[in-house]
């Protein structure tokens, strides 16, 4: 199918209107001019036919003029009346013609027009005929049908143009082949007939009926584009004028007496079969080729209608005049009508009133062309609920390109309005919290400016930026810290921002923290409060102190411990605080609460500087401090004493100043073995450390005790390290007097007791037998003291000899089976009253000993374990091997001794305090021995004891192997 063959005649009709209406008013003004100038050829075409009478000549111009006022839209409204006044005339004069036929009387109406000019008695009088009344009466009907835009009037209309059509094509068909009977009646009415160009202008007239309504009736058929249409308006053209040209084309042969009549018939049969035949073969293939073309286009219309129906937006259709015309389910869910409620309605009911010529703007637009892609407008519902929609409109043009109709998809957007709705917000949100937080890292940048001068510059300044910048991002008139939350005292720290100086000065002192403002300082959580007068911790404002009404307090805690309250306020009037208020000022609390804390421990800190320097140069020792580096860091008055400062002259470390030390013989002490470098290279703590200083004054030596220690971090990371030096010159002396008094006097007691010995065996030896039992026993007792006297005599001198570093020792292998076994025979008597039991582990290799020390050493154990053990029980030495050493362990049960007291057992003249004074003899100096002379041998000792428990000294000895390996 050609473009524009299926719309043509649709879109020609008002131009056939108006050719047909111009062609019946023509021939009319023709019938009526030759009436006028009595012209046969204008009345009767040729001589012998039938004349138009005036009356058809009429009929004919009003019938013109009613097809031109009516059968084009848009007439204006006095045309379209004018229009059916000339209808209604030409029925009134049909009516009136059929009436004097039935009732076969002459009504005059025959002469009305030329009566002078029209012959009554000739064989054709002035009455219109029969047939030509009855086309005036379909013709008229037909006209005064066309403004009804019903179905039942197009119907009609068109019946009565198609009957009117065929009386005129009878009455046409009857000149074509000479036939008197289709224009003529003789059988009834031998005077009348229709005239050939009334019979051509009725056919105009019906032909522009039809073409007047293309939208409906027969001519919908022959505009249409299907097949039905294509074949009528292919066949048309030829079923009613071929046979005529073929009839007419033989007749005339027979005239001539080519060929009998019969013969002529015979042709014009046969030839019109087969013209219609091969018509008719072509169109049926033609139909052929346009219903494959159809078959084709409704799958693919079928196709593009699921996807319509399955998609999930509206899909709406609408005509030129914006009715709706396909509706799929996703425009029912959308707007809420059914199929069946919106296809006829306009697609302006989908919109709300207040866009109705927003609605008819697009249409306008639509209607040039124009495409509407993408816009967004507001819809209404069924229930009346306007929804946000997002529309593309698209024009549907048909073969010709000519818009026929509208096709519009529909989304709701509403989610999508809430979703973008949503990320404006929070780009608002975001926006408003990116300036908050520059603004909290403006003021954190102020609060970290002011802490960098901490502690010079005063804590208040620090406060100060705090309440300003708190006051300036929550909105707040008034702004004040206070430090402190003693309800019994005034705060620390009062800072108020946004009082005038004179109006703090007014307002007084620092308030205390009751009432609401106690309720922050004391509370986890913020308070905040549209009017404080409200609250019931209210107490009131002071005298003198601007009105407030918005309340805001803020406690600024570090790690769960208070540092400072901020409060904020509102004079009445300004809108209350928000949550927004509250987040920023709590944020910039956590921001700057570390900050305050920083601060105090800085001052703290400082304070207790200042306070440990003063101590450090106040005390009697020197004490040294370097950091990680060995760097000098300070030292106090006394350390200066010792050091030397020579130009050009620095130590390992690159200091400056030098301290000479020097080991206890007077020789220089290396590098590596200064109790500083120790501490600091290896983290070792040394303590007690005997060592000479050369002070810088007068060269002299001190000897003097050093103690050194790491100085770590927190986390345990080496910071420096500290050394302190006491002078011991007076204790040195001291303990040389004490020895030397040790000495002479254990020296000088020894004589007198030896001659109280050796006077106590004279004695015995002298009396005898005379030696009464009384002066035995006196003897026995003078014994047992001097025995007693000579072992503190022995300590006395033993631990002298301790703590000189003088004590000899003369070591070899030992066994300590055999050994242990000697020792327990000869302490018997140390031991009486309890029971000795060896545990030895077997295997226990040959220990490197002094005889003789070994047994003092476990002589003083069993001794001290039989005077504090429990009378009866056991005392038990247990021996195993051990990866250095033997180690023996020498247990007693009994009262145990304290946990207080085993720290002084080794030390000397220490006796246990529990113990029993009137059974346990001697002066403390055992243990202390006992330790001597174990550490003299390279071993260790150590106690343990439970209250009402056992009692254990454990002692290790080196192996003999041990030591050999060494050597």
């Amino acid at each position: 199918m050609r473009d524009g063959e299926a719309t043509a005649p649709s879109n020609g009709a008002p131009r056939g209107v108006a050719i047909a209406a111009a062609c019946s008013f023509v021939l009319g003004c023709v019938g009526l001019l030759g009436w006028w100038i009595r012209s046969t050829a204008l009345i009767s075409i040729a001589d012998g036919l039938p004349s138009m009478v005036p009356n058809t000549a009429v009929a004919l111009v009003l019938a013109g003029v009613s097809l031109w006022a009516l059968g084009t839209q848009g007439r204006p409204a006095p045309l379209r009346r004018l229009g059916q006044a000339c209808a209604a005339g030409v029925i009134a004069f049909g009516l009136a013609a059929l009436a004097q036929y039935v009732f076969a009387r002459d009504f005059g109406l025959d002469r009305l027009l030329f009566p002078s000019r029209v012959d009554f008695s000739s064989k054709f009088p002035g009455r219109p005929p029969p047939n030509t009344a009855l086309c005036c009466i379909l013709i008229g009907a037909a006209l005064l049908l066309l403004p009804v835009k019903t179905r039942r009037a197009c119907r009609l209309s068109d019946g009565g143009a198609l009957s009117a059509a065929a009386l005129a094509l009878t009455a046409l068909t009857g000149y074509v082949f000479g036939v008197g009977y289709f224009y003529g009646l003789p059988p009834l009415f031998p005077f009348t007939g229709m005239a050939l160009h009334a019979a051509i202008a009725f056919l105009a007239l019906c032909a522009g009926l039809l073409m007047a309504r293309p939208d409906c009736g027969v001519f919908t058929a022959l505009t249409a584009g299907g097949p039905g249409g294509i074949l009528l308006r292919r066949s048309l053209p030829f079923v009613v004028l071929v046979p005529l040209a073929m009839g007419r084309l033989f007749l005339i042969g027979a005239d001539l007496g080519a060929y009998p009549l019969a013969a002529s018939f015979s042709l014009a049969s046969a030839l019109t079969t087969l013209l219609l035949g091969a018509l008719l073969w072509v169109s049926a293939a033609r139909l052929d080729l346009l219903d494959e073309a159809r078959r084709r286009a409704e799958e693919a219309r079928a196709f593009l209608a699921t996807l319509a129906h399955s998609s999930d937006d509206a899909v709406i259709g609408a005509d030129l005049d914006g009715t709706i015309q396909t509706w799929n389910p996703a425009a029912e869910r959308l707007y809420g009508y059914s199929a069946g409620e919106a296809i006829g309605r306009t697609l302006l009911a989908l919109y709300p009133p207040e866009r109705a010529e927003e609605a008819k703007e697009n249409l306008a637009r639509l209607r040039l062309g124009e495409h509407l892609d993408h816009f967004e407008t507001v819809g209404r519902t069924k229930d009346g609920r306007t929804i946000d929609v997002e529309i593309t409109v698209s024009s549907i043009a048909d073969d010709a390109g000519r818009i026929a109709g509208f096709s519009a998809i529909c989304r709701d957007i509403a989610r999508r309005k809430a979703m973008e709705a949503e990320v404006a917000s929070a780009h608002a949100a975001e926006r408003h919290i990116r300036s908050q937080l520059e603004a909290i890292g403006t003021a954190s940048a102020a609060v970290s400016d002011a802490l960098a001068g901490v502690p010079r510059t005063d804590t208040r300044a620090l406060l100060e930026i705090i309440a300003l910048h708190a006051r300036r991002m929550s909105g707040a008139d008034y702004a004040a810290i206070g430090i402190g939350q003693d309800a019994g005292r005034p705060f620390e720290a009062w800072v108020p921002s946004g009082v005038a100086a004179e109006q703090a000065a007014q307002i007084g002192g620092p308030p205390r923290p009751i009432g609401l403002l106690g309720a922050v300082a004391r509370g986890d959580r913020p308070i905040r409060v549209d009017d404080l007068h409200a609250h019931p911790d209210f107490l009131g404002l002071p005298p003198h102190h601007h009105p407030l009404q918005a309340f805001l307090g803020v406690p600024l805690r570090f790690h769960e411990r208070l540092v400072g309250t901020l409060y904020l306020g509102k004079r009445p009037g300004r809108p209350p605080f928000t949550e927004d208020d509250e987040r920023v000022v709590v944020l910039l609390a956590q921001r700057t609460c570390s900050a305050l804390e920083t601060a105090r421990l800085c001052r703290a800190e400082a304070t207790e500087r200042r306070r440990l320097q003063a101590v450090v140069d106040q005390m009697p020792e020197a004490a040294i401090l370097v950091d990680a580096q060995g760097r000098l860091i300070t030292c106090n008055r006394i350390a200066l004493e010792y050091a030397s400062y020579r130009a050009g002259e620095v130590d390992l470390w690159g200091n400056s100043v030098n301290f000479d030390l020097r080991y206890p013989s007077g020789e220089p002490m290396d590098w590596a073995d200064r109790p500083l470098i120790r501490a600091l290279s290896r983290g070792e703590i040394v303590t007690g450390a005997e060592a000479q200083i050369c002070r810088a004054a007068d060269g002299a030596s001190v000897p003097v005790l050093v103690n050194a220690a790491p100085v770590r971090s927190d986390d345990g990371e080496l910071q420096g390290a500290v050394a302190v030096f006491q002078d011991i010159t007076a204790l040195k002396e001291i303990e040389r007097q004490r020895q030397e008094w040790t000495g002479v006097i254990a020296h000088d007691l020894r004589q007198p007791i030896q001659v109280i010995a050796t006077a106590s065996q004279l004695l015995r030896l002298q009396l005898g037998e005379r030696l009464a039992a009384g002066g035995e026993k006196q003897l026995g007792r003078i014994a047992a003291s001097v025995d007693w006297l000579r072992r503190m005599i022995d300590d006395l001198l033993d631990a002298s000899r301790i703590e000189a570093r003088q004590l000899t020792l003369e070591c070899r292998p030992v066994d300590l089976r055999a050994q242990l076994r000697e020792i327990l025979e000869r302490s018997a008597g140390a031991t009486a009253g309890h029971a000795v039991r060896l545990e030895l582990e077997d295997g226990v290799p040959a220990v490197w000993a002094d005889p003789g020390r070994l047994e003092q050493i476990v002589t003083n154990l069993l001794s001290n374990a039989a005077k504090y053990g429990e009378p009866g029980r056991d005392i038990v030495i247990a021996v195993r091997a051990e990866a250095a050493g033997a180690r023996v362990a020498v247990t007693n049960w009994g009262r145990g001794i304290a946990e207080s007291a085993l720290g002084h057992l080794f030390k000397r003249f220490s006796r246990a305090a529990d113990g029993d004074p009137c059974r346990v003899r001697g002066v403390g100096l055992g243990l202390y021995i006992t330790k001597g002379l174990v550490e003299a041998h390279g071993g260790s000792i150590s106690v343990e004891s439970s209250p009402g428990a056992a009692t254990t000294f454990r002692f290790t000895i080196p192996f003999a192997r041990a030591l050999a390996a060494d050597t």
